[in-house]
C-alpha cells in the first residue's frame, strides 16, 4: 500500500519545506522555495518532552487567540496563521497558560515564522544585495526565539527547540497518519509520541551533519565523499534509534509496521539524495 495520501488541502507553508531535504535550509547553500502566498546531547527521548500537554488546565487555545478569518488581512494570511497554529499545536495543548499569555505567545510565534520564511526566501535569492539582509534577519530570529522562551513554562523550552524546525517531520507525520487511517488510525497521543521521538533523533543527526562540513561549498570531492561516510552512518543510526524507541509508544503492531515501512522509504530517499550530492551526480 502506498501510504502517501492524496490530501486535498495542505497549508502552503508545509509544502515549502518538503520540496527539498528537511535539513537543507539550515545554514547551507540550499534553501526551500517560498511561494508568494506565504512570503509576506545526552540520551533524550520523548519522555524528555512529555511535559507538553501534561501540566495544568488548558485555559484557552491558540485558535481562539489567533485573529478570526474576518480579521485576517487576506486568505493567504489566514492560511499562514493556520500553518503556525498547526505547527505548534502540541505546545499549547494543556499548557496551563492564561488567555493573555497564549495571545502573546501566538503573536510572537507568528512573527518568528515570518522571519524564518523571509530568511529562506533571501537565501534562495539571486540578488547579492538581498543576501546582505541575512545577518540582520538571523539576529531578529534569535531575538524572537529568546522572546518565545520567556513566554513559555520552563518545562516546554525543549519542546519548542525541536518543534521550531519540524516542518518536514510534521508534514510526513500527517502524510503517514492519513494513509494509515484506512487500516489503523493514529491517535493524537501516538502522533505526539512519534513526532517528539523523531525530532530528538533528527536533532542529533543535524548536529553530525553540521560537524561533518558536508554541506559546505568549499569541500573538495574527496573530502565530501569522506564526510558522506560519517553522514550516512549518522542517518542510519538516527533511523534505527528512532524506530526502536518509538516502538515502545506504538502498541499496535499494524501501526508500527506501517510506520516502519513509511520511514524506511523516507530515510532511503534522503540517503540517496545525500549520496548524489557526495558524488556530484
Amino acid at each position: 500500500m502506498n501510504l502517501i495520501s492524496a490530501r486535498g488541502v495542505v497549508i502552503p507553508a508545509a509544502l515549502v519545506f518538503v520540496t527539498v531535504l528537511w535539513w537543507a535550509g539550515r545554514g547551507s547553500s540550499i534553501a526551500p522555495a517560498v511561494p508568494d502566498t506565504i512570503a509576506s546531547t545526552g540520551t533524550a527521548s520523548v519522555a524528555t518532552l512529555d511535559s507538553l500537554g501534561s501540566t495544568g488546565r488548558e485555559h484557552g487555545s491558540v485558535e481562539e487567540m489567533m485573529p478570526a478569518e474576518s480579521e485576517a488581512e487576506n486568505p493567504s494570511e489566514t492560511s499562514f496563521q493556520d500553518y503556525v497554529t498547526g505547527k505548534y499545536r502540541f505546545l499549547f495543548k494543556g499548557s496551563g497558560l492564561s488567555p493573555e499569555a497564549i495571545a502573546a505567545l501566538s503573536k510572537t510565534l507568528l512573527e518568528r515564522e515570518r522571519i524564518a520564511v523571509a530568511i529562506n526566501t533571501t537565501r534562495q535569492s539571486s540578488d547579492p544585495s538581498a543576501k546582505e539582509a541575512i545577518p540582520r534577519q538571523e539576529a531578529e530570529l534569535e531575538s524572537l526565539d529568546r522572546k518565545v522562551g520567556t513566554l513559555l513554562p520552563p518545562g516546554d523550552l525543549a519542546a519548542f527547540d525541536v518543534l521550531k524546525d519540524s516542518d518536514v517531520e510534521q508534514f510526513q507525520l500527517d502524510d503517514f497518519a492519513g494513509g494509515a487511517s484506512i487500516v489503523a488510525p493514529v491517535s493524537e497521543a501516538d502522533k505526539k509520541a512519534i513526532l517528539y521521538t523523531k525530532l530528538v533523533y533528527r536533532q542529533r543527526f543535524r548536529q553530525v551533519l553540521a560537524d561533518s562540513r558536508f554541506m559546505r561549498d568549499d569541500l573538495g570531492a574527496a573530502e565530501r565523499q569522506l564526510a558522506f561516510a560519517d553522514v550516512r552512518r549518522a542517518l542510519e543510526a538516527s533511523r534505527d534509534g528512532y524506530l526502536q524507541e518509538v516502538r515502545q509508544y506504538l502498541y499496535n503492531d499494524e501501526q508500527f509496521a506501517l510506520l516502519r515501512n513509511y520511514e524506511r522509504t523516507e530515510f532511503n530517499d534522503e540517503l540517496e539524495k545525500l549520496r548524489r550530492m557526495a558524488y556530484g551526480e
